[in-house]
């Protein structure tokens, strides 16, 4: 059975998608970003490609969106302590 690539999220910078790029990688998740060069190149076309994507594995995308929405969360957190 073939596992096919899916989008898991859109970015407006290739920085950002680089990030959670290296995230996924340090947890075993597979991934690639889809329309980096043209975005590095001309932003205007991430207005019309929907910008950097994320593709993962179908097999993988749960496990990495609850990653990215855990680290997240994890970050908002740390946020809101150290403002307290």
């Amino acid at each position: 059975m073939e596992d096919k690539l899916i989008t898991l999220k859109n970015y407006e910078t290739v920085v950002e998608a680089m990030f959670d790029q290296e995230l996924l990688k340090e947890n075993n998740i597979d991934s690639s970003i889809n329309n980096e060069d043209a975005v590095d190149l001309m932003p205007m076309f991430g207005e019309l490609n929907e910008g950097l994507r994320i593709l993962v594995f179908e097999k993988d995308y749960e496990k990495a969106l609850k990653l990215l929405e855990d680290y997240g969360n994890a970050v908002d957190k740390s946020d809101t302590d150290e403002e307290e």
